[in-house]
């Protein structure tokens, strides 16, 4: 049943709604009593008034456009306006059902002024603050965005906008982060805060602090609230305070990473939102009490933490350094480092530190496993081959055992384990020939092998297998190469003598024939000249020069006879006398001048240049003296035999624990082949009825087991017709 005129006109009247009746120009034709209070103005006054005249300004342009769309199309819309009345100045906003009929339009509205301010607070709230709100209803797919996130975006109010077209706004590099964070909301309900750049559709870069939130029904994801923050300016200053001059010099290593602003005169301490999240400590807090800080260290670390603390604070320099393990969300203790850099007030006390608190828990676990697996693999390689290097492909050391790292450290003063070395620069002088090569080989995949004979340190000879094996990894790429070095002394040893005794057996006969005949040429001749000579003399030479001259050939034949012999007595001799030394301390000087005198007029009558150089510090030495002088008087009577022209110099030389004699002539030298076994007996340069010097060869063999006898060693270096050099090298005390 209808209202009836009265009933409508009271009811009218008596109703807490806002009733106006407009044309579609928005003049007002007819108002109830209860308008009164929204345009502070009696009935009557307010007939005839635009609409607009009352209308924010905000909100004009919107009822027009709804007053021209019911005229168009004849339904009814719902509005929310804003009124300005002009007694308190207050503003009413009205929720509005707008009817079009016969060219008017009625409009019915409510009070909603309180529950828009608390809209119009956040919209304000939101704008200032730059952060916009947002939904997603997964039943539907539907994603909404508020004006803010628009904004933010770069778009137009009400652009149709999808998840997968949304995420298509941030860097490539950082899509399939945000889509696990997506996923991991969307399918298990887990809530994401995360810091990422933007980038606008007008091509500009934001960064933006973005938060998901999920509503759940029965465990599963109904709903989706979030928010878009624009922390451009906040995140602008994060990245000054990384590289202005308070930080420039902060070293921020580590993947996980926190910075931190410590105001010390406050003892506030500003931390990064990464840093809270790695300490758990509350997100919605910027800045926490460094006392809250450092309940959170080791309670066997705190301590000497806060001993370090202080004396970085009070240190020379800029830069601040600490460690301690803190405790960490699951409860357990996790290894940090601090790097921060300290600024100083006038009085050159710290004011202010920022820095980077680095996780290096993983780093120091992998450092107990590499060291422990490093014992091990040294434990091995110290208990298998003489000696193992491990390196990288550009040849540097990472790993030695313990006689090759002894050996570096000894030869070349470096310690491979503490100073990058690469191994060519501490190798012995005869592994670099073939190292390159072998090394190469071993880079391109194969594995060589190579004998190496070495002098150690001792001065013995040791052979070496050395080994080259390639190491691949997991992509089968060559990163190091092992080095391995097996000692086949004593297996080489036996080879060599194998065919040393070979060698030796063939030259056997030669030598015994080479024997026999030096031995019975030395004999005969000089024989043979004294038997001459006697006959001549007992047949009665008569003349006196001749004589006197057959009687010279007799004494030197006699000479050379009982040389030989003695030589032979000597060497036949050795370990006899050499069970019987008389050991003095003598002047070296004296001693090789005196073998040097005995020479003289030996080289003056090939008129040579005789040269004898003594050491002006005198030096002395324990030997025995008659052995010492015939070793020495063999070699410059030979230096003296085999040179024609030129000279011979007889030097002596101290050196700190030994004392070099050197002589040295421009004689005719020694061939190369023969220059291996100048020291063996009855051996010359030449050999035969033809050769040129006489001798038995049996001197510098004496020479040099007298020399051997008295600790000393003997060496020659000679080349054809370029001469001769003898070198003794004795110690000073045996």
């Amino acid at each position: 049943m209808a209202f009836t005129a009265d009933e409508f006109e009271f009811l009218t009247e008596k109703t807490l709604l806002f009733l106006i009746i407009l044309d579609d120009k928005g003049n007002i034709c007819r108002v109830n009593k209860r308008c009164e209070i929204l345009f502070s103005l009696p009935t009557d006054k307010i007939i005839g008034k635009s609409i607009y005249t009352f209308l924010l300004d905000e909100d004009e342009s919107e009822f027009k456009e709804a007053i021209s769309q019911l005229s168009k199309n004849n339904e009814q819309l719902s509005k929310t306006f804003g009124f300005a009345t002009l007694v308190s100045d207050a503003i009413l906003y009205l929720k509005f059902d707008l009817v079009y009929h016969n060219n008017k339009i009625y409009a019915s509205g409510i009070d909603v002024t309180e529950e828009n301010e608390e809209h119009n607070f956040l919209k304000t709230l939101s704008r200032l603050t730059k952060t916009g709100a947002w939904h997603f209803d997964p039943i539907n797919d539907k994603l909404y965005f508020s004006k803010e996130c628009y904004r933010l975006h770069d778009l137009e109010s009400g652009t149709h906008i999808t998840i997968e077209q949304a995420l298509l706004y941030y860097p490539e590099e950082s899509r399939e982060r945000i889509k696990n964070y997506w996923d991991n909301l969307t399918d298990s309900g887990i809530s994401y805060d995360y810091v990422d750049r933007l980038i606008t559709k007008k091509g500009r870069e934001k960064w933006v602090r973005v938060i998901g939130e999920p509503v759940l029904h029965d465990g599963k994801v109904i709903f989706v609230n979030g928010s878009f923050s624009d922390i451009t300016d906040q995140q602008s200053y994060i990245e000054q305070l990384k590289y202005n001059e308070e930080t420039k010099k902060l070293a921020l290593k580590g993947i996980r990473s926190g910075l931190f602003d410590h105001l010390i005169e406050t003892n506030m301490v500003f931390y990064s939102l990464d840093f809270r999240k790695m300490l758990g400590l509350p997100l919605n807090k910027d800045f926490v009490p460094e006392e809250t800080f450092r309940t959170m260290i080791h309670p066997d670390d705190l301590d000497k933490a806060i001993k370090r603390h202080h004396e970085n604070l009070k240190k020379v320099g800029y830069h601040y350094f600490n460690y301690y393990r803190l405790k960490h969300l699951d409860g357990g203790y996790r290894h940090y480092e601090v790097h921060g850099y300290r600024k100083k007030n006038e009085k050159g006390e710290t004011i202010r530190m920022i820095g980077n608190l680095i996780d290096i828990h993983q780093k120091k676990l992998n450092e107990r496993t590499i060291a422990e697996n490093q014992s091990r693999l040294l434990a091995m390689v110290n208990n298998g081959f003489a000696y193992t290097v491990l390196l990288n492909t550009a040849g540097e050391i990472l790993m030695a055992d313990e006689n090759s790292i002894n050996i570096i450290k000894r030869d070349f003063s470096v310690d491979p384990t503490v100073t990058l070395s690469r191994f060519i620069d501490v190798m012995p002088v005869n592994f670099r020939n073939t190292f390159a090569h072998e090394f190469n080989e071993a880079l391109k995949g194969q594995t060589v092998k190579k004998e190496i004979e070495r002098i150690t340190h001792k001065g013995s000879i040791q052979w070496l297998e050395s080994k080259y094996t390639p190491i691949k990894d997991q992509e089968n790429n060559i990163n190091s190469v092992l080095v391995s070095f097996h000692d086949i002394t004593e297996q080489k040893s036996a080879e060599l003598a194998i065919k040393e005794a070979h060698i030796k057996e063939q030259e056997l006969s030669s030598l015994k024939s080479n024997i026999l005949s030096n031995f019975s040429h030395e004999i005969r001749t000089p024989l043979n000249g004294i038997i001459t000579i006697s006959n001549l003399l007992l047949l009665g030479e008569e003349n006196p020069s001749d004589r006197k001259k057959l009687a010279t050939y007799l004494d030197e034949s006699k000479e050379r006879l009982l040389t030989t012999i003695n030589n032979l007595s000597h060497y036949s001799e050795i370990e006899t006398i050499q069970k019987n030394l008389n050991y003095l301390e003598a002047d070296i000087n004296y001693t090789v001048e005196t073998s040097y005198r005995e020479y003289r007029h030996f080289a003056n009558s090939k008129n040579l240049e005789y040269i004898l150089e003594l050491d002006e510090r005198c030096p002395s030495a324990i030997i025995d003296v008659d052995i010492f002088h015939t070793a020495i008087n063999n070699i410059i009577h030979n230096a003296i035999k085999y040179t024609n022209k030129g000279k011979v110099v007889v030097n002596v030389k101290a050196k700190k624990n030994s004392i070099r004699i050197s002589i040295k002539d421009s004689g005719i030298g020694i061939g190369k082949d023969n220059l291996k076994k100048i020291f063996d007996p009855f051996i010359q340069e030449s050999i035969g009825l033809s050769r040129k010097y006489e001798g038995t060869g049996i001197g510098l063999s004496l020479s040099k087991r007298y020399i051997e006898i008295l600790g000393g060693k003997i060496k020659v270096i000679s080349k054809l017709e370029k001469g001769t050099k003898f070198i003794i090298t004795i110690p000073k005390n045996i």
